[in-house]
C-alpha cells in the first residue's frame, strides 16, 4: 500500500491475504534500516521479532503479532500486524502546564521554538505499566510516546480486542543499558507476583525462550536480558530514571 510517512527506517504498509482473511500489516525490510552507531547493522527487524517473542512467551501481550519473512518484495524483514487506534486513548499527553489530566503522571517540561510551555505526562493504567515493565527487561531505547497505541489488529473483531501495544521495537536487546522511555511514572512501584514470576522465567531462560530468541539475537544480548531479568528481580521495583545519561527519546513524541 505504500511507505508509511516519517519513519525513520524503510517501513512499509502491505496487505496480508490468507484464506480470504485480509489483515494490514507493516513491513520493514533489513535492507532499509538507517546505519546506527550503536546497533549492529541489518538488526532492527531480528529485534522487532524478538520482542514480540519473549512478549508473548511471558504472556505480557504488549506487541503485536510480529513474524520473520524472506520472500517479500524488498528482501527479509519483520512483519507486523498493523494496530488500528481506537482514537479514544489519552494514555501519553502533552499539555500546557495547567491541562495535565487529573488521573497522570507529569514525566517532563520542554519549551517550544515559540516559547509555549510544554508537559508530557501519562496515565498509570495496566496497559501502560505492561509496556514499561517489557520495556525494562527488553531494554527499549526508543519508547516514544507515539509508538504506543490503543486499538485493535484484529477489524471488525469488537471492544473485546481493543489493547494497548507498544510498536517500534527495533531499538532492544542491547547488552549495554540503554533504555529511554516516557514511562518512567512507574518507577519506584515494587513489582506484582506476576511480573516477579515474569523475571523469574527469564532470568531461569528455558531452552524454549532461548531457542525463540537465539533466531534473533546474538549469545551476549541473550545472557544480558537474562542477568538484566535476574538484577530487576533482585531489586524488586521498578528502576529510576538513571542520573548519568539521557533517559528520554528524541523527540519524545
Amino acid at each position: 500500500m505504500g511507505a508509511i510517512p516519517r519513519a525513520s527506517n524503510d517501513t512499509r504498509l502491505v496487505v496480508v491475504d490468507h484464506s480470504g482473511t485480509h489483515l494490514k500489516a507493516v513491513y520493514k525490510p533489513a535492507s532499509g534500516e538507517r546505519p546506527l552507531a550503536d546497533f549492529p547493522p541489518h538488526t532492527l527487524s531480528l529485534r522487532e521479532v524478538a520482542s514480540y517473542r519473549l512478549s508473548a512467551h511471558l504472556d505480557l501481550n504488549v506487541v503485536p503479532p510480529t513474524v520473520l519473512r524472506g520472500d517479500l518484495g524488498a528482501g527479509p524483514g519483520s512483519l507486523q500486524a498493523y494496530v488500528e487506534d481506537s482514537g479514544h486513548d489519552d494514555a501519553v499527553a502533552l499539555t500546557g502546564v495547567d491541562g495535565i489530566p487529573a488521573d497522570h503522571t507529569p514525566m517532563f517540561a520542554l519549551r517550544t521554538e515559540d516559547g509555549t510551555d510544554l508537559v508530557l505526562s501519562h496515565d498509570t493504567r495496566e496497559g501502560l505499566r505492561a509496556i514499561a515493565f517489557f520495556d525494562l527487561l527488553a531494554n527499549n531505547a526508543d519508547r516514544k510516546a507515539g509508538h504506543i497505541i490503543t486499538g485493535s489488529y484484529l477489524p471488525g473483531s469488537g471492544p473485546t480486542s481493543i489493547g494497548t501495544y507498544g510498536i517500534d521495537n527495533g531499538l532492544t536487546f542491547h547488552a549495554e543499558e540503554k533504555v529511554r522511555t516516557v514511562l518512567w511514572g512507574f518507577s519506584r512501584l515494587s513489582f506484582r507476583a506476576e511480573e516477579i514470576d515474569a523475571l523469574d522465567e527469564v532470568a531461569r531462560m528455558p531452552a524454549e525462550l532461548c531457542t525463540a530468541l537465539s533466531e534473533c539475537l546474538e549469545d551476549a544480548e541473550i545472557e544480558s536480558l537474562r542477568a538484566r531479568a535476574e538484577r530487576l528481580g533482585e531489586a524488586g521495583t521498578f528502576t529510576e530514571p538513571p542520573q548519568d545519561r539521557t533517559v528520554i527519546p528524541w523527540p519524545p513524541i
